[in-house]
């Protein structure tokens, strides 16, 4: 039963770091547009895992999010706030801009 969980704890893992390369409003003023939260991941919830997950987000001038890495998190918690934070959209802008996004995951 234990090694099922180390198992699957590292392959979340794994997935996170391949993955690796919330407020509403950027520091530079653009809004969100479309915003998507993310699953809670059953293995996370199962284990009781809870917290914030950082991500650094980097935003295109069409304002999709063109890359995202991460600044802070529990490993079994990113990959699910990776894969939401790049379905939001936010306003065009003139320039790329960057900004932090936080997600709070609670069990």
């Amino acid at each position: 039963m234990m090694s099922k969980f180390i198992a699957k704890g590292l392959m979340v893992l794994t997935v996170a770091a391949m993955l690796a390369p919330a407020s509403l409003v950027a520091q530079d003023g653009r809004k969100v547009k479309k915003e998507v939260k993310p699953d809670y991941p059953e293995l996370a919830r199962e284990a009781h895992v809870s917290g914030l997950v950082r991500l650094q987000v980097v935003i295109s001038p069409s304002g999709h999010v063109k890359s995202a890495s991460v600044v802070g998190g529990h490993p079994l918690l990113i990959a699910s706030a990776m894969q939401a934070v790049k379905e939001w959209q936010y306003e065009p802008a003139a320039e790329e801009t960057t900004q932090v996004v936080v997600f709070n995951f609670n069990n």
